[in-house]
């Protein structure tokens, strides 16, 4: 038992643990590599009955930001972590090392934390669980990740830092204020913590009213309902309570009400998109992206039915639409390559207009706004529709934040 980079301890684990039987206190493991987490739970298996304290049980499984690829193998650990179902799970990512000054524009990202979700849900993980994040990497950028994985998990962060990483007091309390007290744990070191201490309960005092930002909608479960109406299909979608991830044609985002436009009314929708791929996926098609339906059911998606909007991570925004003569219509306008794309599509009467800005590298917005017209004289069922959305591709997954609906 030691911590790197000493690798050997005057103590063996089995005396370790004997002496943590007579204690009232928590136990945290700390695994640096595969082997030793394979001979540790042979130790620890038959006598975590006897242990009457709460166990943790930490390690790096995936590689993060300027990170090196993990020393502890994930199936091996999931694996070995399944055997204990009464442990409480610390999965983290791999960063600089201690020491390395790190780089300011390092930040954890979408893709690192969808892709850890997508291991929980492999190995179907029901353990609590918590997810210690280094603090010089949480930027602004970083707390809707992290929230949407805790509300998908259940899980809390663990917040550290590095002796040498001179973390700013704001990174720490924009992160206290975006999570509940009992959602977030500090670990860190002492003049850290005692610049730190006097707002932890009160993080909003030590911000100013800029640096909070604009908050993110929140995703209103009576307003929107997600599934997959293919069981058989690698299609998921998992909801947060301010951002909604999907990827595959049979993961459905879909508003719970039906909606009808009156005389000179109008609906509008409008939201975010970001673009993530799946692990292992480095070639993408040009024609992937997100659709979203008007004017259709479930089953008429495959037969376009409807109008459709579609926005692609090349950067195409274009709409198609289908009327009861069956006459099918289509405009398109190609923008900037991005993967982040706010959109807004109005619907009034008798046509609809989508608009894409690219919010990636700057606010430029695409210098087009485009519409199609179709036939509104529909039957009543059709003319009251729900508002569908879903990727047509399970290469990617579609990150969709700040959704809103409003009918006029």
């Amino acid at each position: 038992m030691a911590h790197p980079p000493d690798v050997d301890s005057d103590i063996t684990f089995e005396e370790w643990l004997a002496l943590v039987k007579m204690s009232q206190k928590g136990i945290k493991l700390d695994f640096k590599s595969t082997e030793a987490a394979v001979t540790a739970f042979e130790i620890l298996k038959p006598q975590i009955s006897a242990l009457h304290v709460p166990v943790l049980l930490n390690a790096d499984i995936l590689e993060g930001p300027d990170g090196r690829k993990p020393t502890v193998n994930t199936e091996t650990f999931l694996g070995l972590c399944n055997t204990i179902p009464e442990s409480t799970l610390s999965l983290g990512w791999t960063t600089s090392p201690k020491g390395k000054v790190v780089s300011p524009e390092l930040a954890y990202n979408w893709q690192n934390v969808i892709n850890i979700c997508e291991v929980i849900q492999r190995f179907k993980l029901k353990q609590p669980m918590t997810y210690p994040v280094r603090a010089i990497l949480m930027k602004a950028s970083t707390l809707a990740p992290f929230k949407w994985l805790c509300d998908i998990t259940c899980g809390t962060l663990t917040v550290w830092s590095a002796d040498s990483d001179g973390v700013p007091l704001t990174q720490l309390l924009l992160v206290r204020n975006k999570f509940p007290k009992s959602h977030v744990y500090f670990d860190l070191p002492e003049p850290v913590e005692k610049e730190f201490d006097p707002f932890k309960d009160d993080p909003t005092s030590g911000l100013e009213g800029n640096t909070l930002g604009s908050c993110t909608k929140v995703l209103h479960e009576a307003d929107w309902k997600g599934f997959v109406d293919d069981a058989g299909d690698d299609s998921r979608i998992y909801l947060g309570t301010e951002t909604v991830v999907l990827s595959g044609h049979h993961a459905i985002l879909m508003s719970r009400n039906p909606m009808n436009i009156s005389d000179g009314g109008e609906i509008n929708i409008s939201g975010q998109v970001q673009f993530v791929n799946s692990p292992k996926v480095c070639d993408l098609k040009t024609n992937e992206g997100l659709e979203i339906f008007l004017h259709a059911t479930i089953a008429d998606l495959e037969h376009s039915s409807g109008v459709r909007c579609f926005i692609g991570v090349d950067g195409t925004a274009s709409i198609r639409s289908s009327g009861s003569d069956e006459k099918e219509t289509e405009k398109t306008a190609s923008g900037p390559k991005s993967r982040i794309y706010a959109f807004h599509i109005t619907h009034t009467d008798d046509t609809v207009s989508l608009k894409i800005t690219e919010q990636e590298s700057s606010d430029r917005e695409i210098p087009v706004c485009i519409s199609t017209e179709f036939n509104c004289k529909r039957p009543a069922s059709v003319c009251a529709h729900c508002v569908i959305m879903r990727m047509n591709t399970a290469n990617l997954f579609g990150v969709i934040q700040d959704l809103d609906l409003l009918v006029h």
